[in-house]
């Protein structure tokens, strides 16, 4: 009877690391997929728009003046747990959480991922209207332009104001203190932009 209790024993802990060793394998295979891992190089999945001065893209996505265009390369250099390093053209930028995102339920890596990717979609920015394209090119809004291209010019508008995507409404903070508002009509077209 001992024997046996034994060896059922046994036979449930070589079943759980056998478990914990294909769950790990399937954790590094995802990350090798996702492309999210140091040293790794991505693409930018939208338009970024970071503070060059003080090196900074912000998790809550402020809308600065410069630009990272859409599908451009970078390599990440660090991954922490309140920051990320990547290097665009030669410049090392930090990829920074804000308590913002950490509240509205979205992880460092989850928000990450919303900007940074394998791939970006050029295909479909090349089924978009003309007006479309200019306005992701210039990085900048314009009234006429669809949610689509809204997203890849200006990228995700920030989680904790803007929980989903269905509203006609999206908020976008320019700096710490501006905010700018993108009004569209109900097939989903920019009507204004206060």
């Amino acid at each position: 009877m001992k024997l046996k209790i034994k060896a059922n024993s046994l036979r449930t802990i070589v079943l759980a690391i056998g478990t914990v060793a294909m769950s790990h394998s399937l954790v590094v295979n995802a990350e090798a997929k996702s492309g999210f891992k140091e040293n790794a190089t991505m693409v930018t999945k939208v338009n970024l728009h970071p503070d060059p001065k003080r090196r900074v893209l912000y998790a809550l996505n402020y809308q600065l003046p410069s630009l990272i265009p859409m599908c451009s390369e970078v390599k990440i250099e660090d991954i922490g747990k309140k920051e990320i390093e990547f290097v665009y053209q030669g410049m090392t930028y930090r990829y920074v959480w804000d308590k913002h995102t950490k509240k509205a339920g979205q992880s460092l890596e989850q928000n990450f991922k919303q900007y940074f990717g394998t791939s970006c979609d050029e295909a479909k920015v090349a089924s978009l209207s003309q007006a479309d394209q200019d306005g992701i090119k210039s990085g900048k809004p314009r009234v006429g332009m669809t949610k689509d291209a809204i997203l890849f010019t200006m990228g995700r508008p920030p989680i904790h104001a803007n929980p989903t995507l269905d509203g006609n409404t999206w908020m976008y903070w320019s700096n710490k203190w501006t905010r700018q508002a993108i009004d569209f009509d109900d097939k989903g077209v920019v009507t204004q932009i206060r």
